[in-house]
């Protein structure tokens, strides 16, 4: 039996064989798997959140004033906090992971608040956890002794200019406490363009403030939708928490 073909040119389903699967079918499949392990990571973070009545990662760290200068602006990422010279005032927290004592391993971590670089002039938050360098190690996390003297990277790709964009911090000294890192960037899996330097300025109180990737996006940038997948159970069980704690200081 020959089909028979729609205007479109696709072959029009027989009566009672349901919808021509779509686009969007695909993308639902691809994201499971990241939507599932999502779930289960939140669940698993509640849990520790309700045993110790503190935030299950991250909950103590340092905050910082601090400037990020670009040096080597990027403009074919149309990022525009990345296409040209100058310098913005914004704000970074310090932590690690799990809350170890200085020099037991742990996953070190750094929070970067840039305000005005978010859609509609809104502030826009970047985080980096310590990974490898490499293609494939930039997306897996790396123990370190200490939070921050090792690269961190955003570990997760985002999208910017059609291309796949991963950053990266080094510090500039093997300090304890370094108070200077390269900003790098990385398209598409490639090598690291160094763009600029984030200086440490002046240590401040540390707050409560909720640093999220997903509601403050960065100007130029659109995480992929297995991204969003993965991280978007946790963070929406954070901003809960958020509004029923009470905001502390340590």
């Amino acid at each position: 039996m020959i089909a028979r073909l729609s205007p479109s040119g696709f072959a029009a389903p027989r009566p009672g064989s349901g919808r021509r699967p779509s686009d969007t079918d695909a993308v639902d499949a691809v994201d499971v798997a990241p939507r599932t392990l999502g779930i289960v990571l939140a669940g698993a973070l509640g849990t520790v959140a309700a045993l110790t009545r503190r935030k299950p990662l991250h909950a103590v760290g340092t905050t910082w004033d601090a400037q990020l200068r670009i040096d080597e602006p990027q403009p074919d990422l149309r990022v525009p906090v990345l296409e040209d010279r100058g310098a913005h005032a914004c704000t970074v927290r310090v932590s690690r992971a799990l809350g170890t004592p200085s020099g037991w391993w742990d996953i070190g971590g750094l929070a970067l608040r840039l305000p005005g670089a978010g859609p509609d002039s809104g502030p826009a938050d970047l985080l980096f956890a310590t990974t490898g360098t490499g293609r494939a190690t930039r997306h897996v996390l790396r123990p370190v002794r200490r939070a921050t003297e090792q690269a961190l990277t955003t570990l997760l790709p985002t999208q910017a200019g059609g291309r796949s964009l991963v950053l990266l911090l080094r510090p500039t000294t093997r300090d304890e406490r370094p108070r200077q890192y390269e900003l790098s960037v990385a398209a598409d899996g490639g090598t690291w363009r160094p763009v600029g330097l984030i200086d440490l300025q002046q240590e401040r109180p540390d707050d409560e403030v909720r640093y999220d990737p997903l509601v403050n996006e960065l100007s130029g940038t659109t995480p992929p939708p297995w991204v969003v997948a993965l991280r978007e159970p946790a963070y929406r069980w954070a901003r809960r928490l958020g509004t029923r704690a009470p905001a502390r200081h340590h």
